[in-house]
């Protein structure tokens, strides 16, 4: 959306833009997971585990992939540190992206227990709050 707008923007059937609204993807959505921008491009998980990269300028999608293959949960919403993205499962499971024009898998972690909470930024460390433990992880 573009700043400025006031009154009803919402699009009209058939419709992808208008003045204020610059693109709309209607089957790229989080249910839980909000969406995050990182380096030019949209990151959207759905619950199920879909994750959708866009174009962030033209909604145009990059890719969309079954994250892990398929089989995972999420709720917590992904966050980005420099060339990586890491989404985290219901179940504790951490997956590293790298934010080329494919899914790429870098690592995945299990921290063996359920986490709903999404990750931190601070400083130079990440926070990871799971059902009994807070992690801290830092340079």
């Amino acid at each position: 959306m573009k700043p400025g707008a006031g009154g009803d923007i919402s699009l009209k059937p058939g419709e992808t833009r208008n003045a204020f609204i610059v693109w709309s993807h209607p089957r790229a959505s989080g249910y839980t997971p909000s969406a995050i921008v990182h380096a030019g491009r949209a990151y959207v998980v759905h619950d199920t585990g879909i994750l959708t990269v866009l174009d962030a300028k033209t909604g145009q999608q990059i890719y969309k992939v079954r994250v892990g293959g398929g089989g995972q949960t999420f709720s917590a919403s992904p966050i980005a540190v420099g060339s990586r993205v890491m989404l985290l499962t219901e179940e504790g499971t951490t997956f590293v992206l790298d934010t080329g024009a494919e899914y790429k898998e870098i690592a995945r972690n299990d921290l063996g227990e359920m986490t709903l909470a999404s990750p931190a930024v601070a400083g130079d460390a990440i926070y990871i709050r799971t059902e009994s433990r807070l992690y801290k992880i830092a340079r």
